[in-house]
C-alpha cells in the first residue's frame, strides 16, 4: 500500500535497473516512484553504508524540502529552486538506461541513451555532497548540477573507453603484461615461475616469481591497471599514487609449499583496495601470515629502504606506477610504528641491509 501526500498517492518505488560493482563490494541501483527517481550505491561493508543522488521529479517540484515524507523513508523530490524542468520530466524507462562503473570501482554513473544521467563518485555523500545530477541546477539538497565544464565528464569518458577496450584485442592486460614481465625479467632476472592471481571479477592479473641462489623475489603484474578507490579524498595529487604494484624479497630455500603460501598473501595483499574500499601507500602496513615465520606475520609497505630496487615503470593512463615492496615486521615492530610512525621502524630496517630479507632475523626495537 502507498503513502499519501497532500493530494497524491505515493507508490512503492520500482527498481529500474541493477548492477554490482566489477571490483569493489558495491551493487548500483535505480529507483522510480510516481514523483521522482533516484540512484543508489549499497555498499555490503557498513562503513561504505548507502549513497544517494536524486535523478528527476516526474511531478511539479515542491516549493520546500519535502521533511515530514523523509523522516517516513520516503524519497524526497527536488525543491523548485533547484529544478531545470521544475514542472516535471517523463518517467525513466529501463530499456533506455545504462549503469557504467568509474575505473576504481567505488563509483558508478547512470547513461540514458549514452547520456549521462546522474554521477555518484568516491566522496558522494561527504560534507553535504550527493552526487551529480544532469537536470539539477546549481548545488541542489539531493545533487549538484553535471556542468560542462565538469571534471567528471572526463573521468566518465576514460571509464567508458576502459571498459570499451576489454572488447579489443589486444585488451590492456596483453598489452601491459608483456611489458612489465620484461621489465622485471631486466632487473632481477629471466623468471620460470608466474601465477596467474585474478579475483572472481575484475581485471586480470598476475605475479611473477623469480628464485635466485641468495633471494627470491615476488612482484605483482597489471594491478595497475585500476586505479585504487579512495586516494583522491586524502592525496592532493592522486595520479601520483592511485596505481600500484606489489613485490617481496625473501631469503631463497623456501620450499615450493612456502613459495606458494607467499604467492598467496600477495594476491590476497593486491585484494585489500577494492575489498575493503580503501588504498594502499606508503608506510601503510598489512598483515602478512606465512608458514615461514610465526615472528613476523605483519608487513609495512614501503620503496624508501636502500636495500630495496627502486623500480620505475611506465605510466599507464596519465597515473605513474607506485611500485611498494612488502617488507616483514613483527608484531613488537608494528606497535611501534602505531605508536611513533613508520619512519621510526623504517630508520632502524634501512640499516640492518639485506637482514630485511630474512625472516628469522632479530628484531629492530
Amino acid at each position: 500500500m502507498g503513502l499519501f501526500s497532500r493530494n497524491n498517492k505515493i507508490e512503492k518505488p520500482e527498481v529500474l535497473l541493477e548492477l554490482r560493482s566489477p571490483s569493489c563490494p558495491i551493487t548500483a541501483v535505480v529507483e522510480q516512484d510516481n514523483r521522482t527517481a533516484y540512484f543508489y550505491l549499497f555498499g555490503d561493508n557498513e562503513d561504505f553504508g548507502m549513497k544517494s543522488c536524486w535523478i528527476r521529479n516526474l511531478t511539479e517540484a515542491p516549493e520546500k524540502i519535502e521533511t515530514k515524507l523523509m523522516e517516513k523513508g520516503v524519497p524526497p523530490m527536488l525543491t523548485k529552486e533547484f529544478c531545470k524542468f521544475p514542472k516535471g520530466q517523463e518517467a525513466l524507462s529501463s530499456d533506455n538506461l545504462e549503469i557504467v562503473w568509474l575505473e576504481e570501482g567505488d563509483g558508478a554513473v547512470l547513461l540514458e541513451n549514452g547520456e549521462i544521467l546522474c554521477a555518484i563518485p568516491s566522496w558522494g555523500g561527504d560534507g553535504g555532497f550527493y552526487g551529480y545530477s544532469r537536470d539539477c541546477n546549481g548545488a541542489g539538497d539531493f545533487a549538484w548540477e553535471l556542468s560542462a565544464d565538469n571534471e567528471m565528464r572526463k573521468r566518465i569518458e576514460c571509464a567508458i573507453d576502459f571498459l570499451e577496450a576489454w572488447d579489443k584485442e589486444p585488451n590492456p592486460f596483453q598489452l601491459v603484461q608483456p611489458e612489465i614481465l620484461n621489465y622485471y625479467d631486466e632487473i632481477f632476472g629471466k623468471s620460470e615461475k608466474y601465477f596467474a592471481i585474478d579475483g572472481p571479477e575484475g581485471p586480470p592479473k598476475g605475479l611473477y616469481v623469480f628464485e635466485g641462489k641468495e633471494k627470491t623475489v615476488f612482484a605483482t603484474v597489471a594491478v595497475s591497471l585500476r586505479p585504487q578507490p579512495k586516494v583522491e579524498m586524502y592525496c592532493e595529487n592522486p595520479n601520483e599514487v592511485n596505481r600500484i604494484e606489489l613485490g617481496v624479497i625473501l631469503k631463497s630455500g623456501m620450499t615450493n609449499e612456502q613459495v606458494n603460501d607467499v604467492a598467496g598473501l600477495v594476491s590476497g595483499i593486491t585484494m585489500i583496495p577494492w575489498d575493503y574500499i580503501t588504498f594502499l601507500a606508503e608506510g601503510h602496513t598489512v598483515e602478512f601470515q606465512t608458514s615461514i615465520s610465526e615472528k613476523f606475520k605483519y608487513a609495512v609497505l614501503t620503496n624508501k629502504l636502500k636495500v630495496l630496487p627502486q623500480m620505475n615503470l611506465t605510466s599507464y593512463a596519465k597515473s605513474n606506477i607506485s611500485f611498494l615492496w612488502i617488507v616483514p615486521v613483527s608484531e613488537r615492530e608494528l606497535e611501534v610504528m602505531k605508536e611513533s610512525g613508520s619512519q621510526a621502524v623504517l630508520s632502524k630496517l634501512d640499516s640492518i641491509g639485506e637482514e630485511i630479507f630474512n625472516l628469522e632475523r632479530n628484531e629492530v626495537v
